[in-house]
């Protein structure tokens, strides 16, 4: 097992060939000890992964690259806890970057390629007062060749270029551009990693249709996101607030 170029992040590396779930272990794993900062949960197959609301996340055997990584971002505010989000947004977006090209991120924290998804991310937290910590989960589809219908868009680096990669050099990649931007955040430069998001952003400044929780569809264009991260969106000349939960993306 390689060992990143990094301060901490991904240096103390926990492999499992199977596991239910690197964010459960991840977790599970805080429940009982305190293992160091930037520790990493790797694994070759989940039985039981997920995605953002309880969604199934699909991967076959070692094909793709299944991550959790442990945080204590006391610094941030219980408001600014979008910004974990942003930062394993920009550091899974920076690395498919060095693959293919257009690389965008969907709100809240999926990495798409074109109008496809490549990657996901759930960011979980264990909020108890002698331990403040996240856990950042990171699924790429790397070597993925064929997806369940039941999915709607995916794609991997496979599918893309028609060759198989190095999951073992994407995680390397990632350990090193998450502590990047997690001292970015450390060092209070909020401004920057926002800017960096918006830049990247999927369908920003785009008019499109959305639907809501009552199927409704609404017409506009997204404009950017509030301090709590919750996607603006300018529609019949007004600025809306939208929840993750409150709005999906027609695609």
């Amino acid at each position: 097992m390689n060992v990143p170029e990094t301060l901490f992040t991904g240096k103390n590396a926990i492999f499992l060939p199977e596991v239910d779930s690197t964010n459960a272990h991840a977790l599970d794993l805080l429940s009982k000890t305190n293992p160091q900062e930037g520790t990493c949960i790797f694994s070759d197959y989940q039985t039981a992964g997920r995605g953002q609301i309880g969604r199934y996340w699909h991967s076959s055997q070692g094909k793709n690259l299944l991550i959790s990584y442990i945080f204590y971002p006391k610094f941030i505010k219980v408001t600014d806890q979008f910004l974990l989000n942003i930062v394993a947004s920009l550091a899974v977006y920076d690395v498919i970057c060095q693959y293919t090209t257009d690389v965008k991120i969907k709100w809240p924290n999926d990495i798409y390629v074109n109008d496809k998804k490549i990657a996901g991310i759930l960011v979980q937290s264990l909020l108890e007062v002698m331990k403040y910590a996240h856990v950042i989960g990171i699924g790429i589809n790397v070597n993925e060749n064929s997806f369940p219908e039941i999915l709607p868009n995916p794609t991997s680096l496979f599918q893309l270029k028609g060759a198989n990669f190095e999951c073992e050099s994407i995680r390397l990649q990632l350990s090193s551009r998450l502590e990047y931007y997690y001292l970015k955040m450390k060092g209070l430069h909020y401004n920057y990693l926002k800017e960096l998001y918006l830049n990247a952003m999927y369908r920003f400044g785009i008019p499109a249709d959305y639907k809501l929780l009552d199927d409704s569809i609404i017409h506009g264009i997204i404009n950017g996101i509030d301090d709590s991260g919750k996607l603006l969106i300018i529609s019949n000349d007004t600025v809306k607030h939208f929840d993750f939960r409150e709005i999906s993306f027609l695609i």
